[in-house]
């Protein structure tokens, strides 16, 4: 960690020559295990780039911390998950601990110009990341993730070494500037279009057969409702109610006469008064079930739209971006439904999530699934974090014979 006290001096020439004498050295060894053939000496831009991320920190260290010290900016409400993996919360608000992106509004103004710094390459970084675009990626996919991991890897020790990011991370403010948030930020970077191209084209040739498992599996429960999957029934959100009294008036309007034919909405109210099992149901006041505003689309729908996304998220942090969108709005469905009745759904547990997820995997139609994860997986870089939780799930479903 850096000192406190570099940022008591005035002067920043003095900073500059206590802080930044040796910066070089971390620099080259990086270079060196990365095999390029880069001066980083001669940077004659460095010590600009580094008085440019200090002016922008300094006047933030010099407010009255409102963060404690083991707060990160970036901190989840989930960190129960790390201790024990066994139960979710909807109710918790969260920031996701590794997706940074310029229109994340879980970011500060001053965070944004940091970052905005970070990601300004010129100097010898920006040779260092023309070097790495001119190189030929591998064709293989288990050399392709060697070689972009270690590149990601090397370049956020570079970047923690060019700007002595210790120093910064130390301090209050910039407790956001961690490995994980630095990972995301190099593989933001790294992922342009040729790279993310080249990526999901050598991983989806390579993984037809898991692709193709998968997708008939999901085929055969296309038409399944809700409780087909297996969901506890205080999450079918009513979806239960709904498939079983349509097919009851479907039953009906196929057996009585055409003069015995009645009003929908009489037929409906007849039969919750004579053939519905009222064991069967969701709990749900009758007078909320007779104004039919269950006859609608999947409670889960807004979940099943944000899934389907993921296939044109270009990085693999904005994928798992995605993939949070999806939980969170399997939440919001939970929360918003049991609302109506102020009442508090008891707290999601693992075994419960899993065929949820994978009841909106499947009405999603996502294309080459496994492909997704494999990319979210392999790059994402912590996964310690709600998101490692999230693959987690979502490797379970997979494996559901």
């Amino acid at each position: 960690m850096g000192n406190h006290n570099s940022f008591q001096s005035e002067n920043i020439q003095d900073i500059y020559k206590m802080q930044m004498m040796q910066w070089h050295v971390g620099v080259e060894k990086e270079v060196q295990k990365l095999g390029f053939n880069i001066n980083v000496r001669s940077d004659h831009l460095h010590k600009q780039n580094f008085m440019q991320l200090y002016s922008i920190v300094k006047p933030q260290h010099e407010e009255i911390a409102t963060l404690s010290t083991t707060e990160s900016l970036f901190a989840t409400e989930f960190e129960n998950i790390k201790r024990s993996k066994k139960t979710l919360d909807p109710f918790k608000e969260f920031y996701v601990t590794t997706l940074i992106q310029e229109n994340d509004p879980s970011l500060q103004e001053f965070e944004r110009q940091v970052l905005q710094q970070l990601s300004t390459l010129n100097g010898c970084l920006l040779e260092i990341f023309q070097t790495f675009r001119q190189t030929q990626l591998p064709n293989c996919s288990q050399e392709l993730d060697k070689f972009i991991v270690m590149f990601r890897d090397s370049f956020v020790q570079i970047l923690i070494h060019y700007y002595d990011l210790n120093l910064f991370a130390s301090l209050n403010k910039c407790h956001f500037l961690n490995t994980s948030s630095l990972q995301c930020l190099v593989s933001n970077m790294i992922f342009n279009d040729q790279v993310a191209s080249h990526v999901y084209q050598i991983k989806k040739l390579e993984q037809i057969d898991e692709n193709e498992k998968i997708h008939k599996k999901l085929q055969f429960l296309k038409d399944k409702t809700l409780a087909d999957f297996g969901i506890s029934i205080k999450y079918c959100l009513d979806c239960t109610t709904r498939e079983y009294i349509q097919s009851k008036l479907s039953s009906k309007a196929n057996t009585g006469s055409q003069s015995q034919q009645i009003m929908k909405k009489d037929t409906f109210e007849t039969l919750i008064i004579e053939d519905v099992d009222t064991i069967q149901l969701p709990s749900r006041p009758q007078a909320k079930l007779l104004q039919g505003t269950f006859f609608l689309q999947s409670p889960f729908q807004n979940a099943i739209e944000a899934l389907k996304l993921i296939q044109f998220r270009q990085t693999p942090h904005h994928k798992v971006k995605q993939l949070v969108a999806c939980f969170r709005s399997i939440y919001s469905a939970i929360i918003d439904y049991y609302n109506q009745y102020t009442k508090q759904p008891s707290i999601i547990s693992t075994d419960e999530m899993i065929p949820i997820f994978h009841y909106v995997l499947c009405k999603s139609s996502l294309q080459n699934p496994y492909t997704h994860f494999e990319i979210m997986y392999k790059y994402l870089g912590n996964l310690d974090g709600i998101e490692g939780f999230y693959l987690a799930i979502m490797e379970a479903v997979f494996n559901i014979a």
